[in-house]
C-alpha cells in the first residue's frame, strides 16, 4: 500500500460523473488546511501499513502506536476522522469499528491530561517590538511582515486566514480604524463572513505598504522576490510562519507557531476582563474550551480566589 494518498485520489478514481460531483463538494466542505491534514495522515497511515490492508484491527493498532510514541490525543483523532472522510469520498464501508473505537476511546481517557502543548502567545507589547524590528530593516520585506503582524494581532487570525485575505476585503472607518472582512474561515464552511476590527495603527501599516509596493487590488500579503521585490502571488502559510517564528526569535521568544498572535491577544483580552463568551466570539471559536484553554492562567488571576483572597 505504498501510495501517496490525498483526498484529491479519490475523485480521480470515480467511475461516472456524479460520483466525482458528489466527492468534490464532500471535499469542498472543509477547509484547506483541514485537507492537509488529513492528506499527511493518510499518508503516514500507508507507511505505517506497508502494504496490510487497513482493517479495524489494524487502525486501532496504528493510533495505539502513536499514542506510545507521546503523541496527545487530539492529534490521534485526526487519523480517524481522515479515514472516515477519505472513505466516505470513495463511498467505502468505515474501517473504524468497535475496536478502533474503544481503543480512541481509552487513549482520550487515559490521556485527557496530556494536550497538545501550550503555544506561545504572542503579546501585544511583543508584537509592537516585532513590528519595530521589521520596520526597522527598511524594506518592503520588513513592512509586508509588520503588517502581517498588526492584522492577526488584532484580528485573532488563524495563518491560514491572514494569508487569504485581499485587499477588497479591508476598509477604513471615519475614525481611521478599518474593518476586515473575513469571507470564509475554518468555523464558517458555508461562507457567512465576520467584520473584524483593525486599529489605525494597522490600517495605517497596510496603506503605506500598499502604496511601497504600488498595489490596491488582489492579495494583501505577497510573496517576496529577489532583491526586495514583491511578487503577484499571494504569502503561503508556510511563508507567513516562518516570518512569524523568525521575528519572535529575534526578540527571544522560542516556541511560537502561526497561532501564536492570535492566542496572544486572546490572552491579553482575559488579562483586560474579556469573558469566555466575549473571547470566544472574537476568536470565532466553536468551542468554548478552546479559549479557556489559552487563557487559563489569565482566568486564575482574574477568578474569585484572585478577587476575594489575594491581599490575605
Amino acid at each position: 500500500m505504498q501510495r501517496n494518498i490525498t483526498l484529491q485520489h479519490s475523485l480521480e478514481n470515480k467511475a461516472d460523473r456524479s460520483s466525482v460531483d458528489v466527492a468534490r463538494l464532500l471535499e469542498a466542505s472543509i477547509a484547506p488546511n483541514t485537507a492537509k491534514a488529513y492528506g499527511d495522515a493518510l499518508r503516514k497511515l500507508w507507511d505505517h501499513l506497508d502494504g496490510q490492508p487497513l482493517t479495524d484491527t489494524t487502525l486501532a493498532g496504528y493510533l495505539a502506536h502513536l499514542y506510545t510514541r507521546g503523541l496527545a490525543p487530539a492529534s490521534v483523532t485526526v487519523v480517524v476522522q481522515a479515514v472516515r472522510f477519505w472513505e466516505k469520498l470513495d463511498r467505502r464501508p468505515s474501517s473504524a469499528g468497535p475496536l478502533t473505537s474503544r481503543t480512541l476511546a481509552g487513549i482520550r481517557r487515559e490521556g485527557r491530561n496530556r494536550g497538545r502543548g501550550q503555544v506561545t502567545g504572542l503579546t501585544r507589547e511583543t508584537v509592537k517590538i516585532m513590528v519595530q524590528n521589521a520596520v526597522a530593516t527598511d524594506t518592503l520585506a520588513g513592512l509586508r511582515d509588520a503588517a502581517l503582524f498588526r492584522v492577526m494581532s488584532d484580528a485573532l487570525l488563524r495563518i491560514g486566514e491572514a494569508v487569504a485575505i485581499d485587499c477588497e476585503h479591508i476598509t477604513t472607518e471615519f475614525d481611521g480604524s478599518g474593518r476586515l472582512l473575513l469571507l470564509q474561515s475554518k468555523t464558517d464552511q458555508e461562507g457567512k463572513g465576520a467584520s473584524l476590527f483593525l486599529t489605525a495603527r494597522t490600517v495605517d501599516t497596510i496603506l503605506q505598504l500598499q502604496q511601497i509596493a504600488g498595489y490596491t487590488e488582489g492579495p494583501l500579503f505577497r510573496r517576496m522576490l529577489k532583491g526586495d521585490r514583491m511578487s503577484d502571488t499571494r504569502l503561503t502559510v508556510d511563508g507567513a510562519r516562518l516570518a512569524i517564528k523568525a521575528a519572535a526569535e529575534l526578540v527571544g521568544i522560542k516556541g511560537v507557531s502561526g497561532h501564536s498572535l492570535r492566542i496572544g491577544t486572546a490572552q491579553e483580552l482575559a488579562q483586560r476582563g474579556a469573558t469566555l463568551v466575549e473571547l470566544q466570539n472574537a476568536g470565532r471559536w466553536t468551542d468554548s474550551q478552546m479559549p479557556a484553554h489559552y487563557t487559563r492562567e489569565q482566568a486564575a488571576g482574574k477568578g474569585a480566589v484572585a478577587r476575594l483572597l489575594g491581599v490575605d
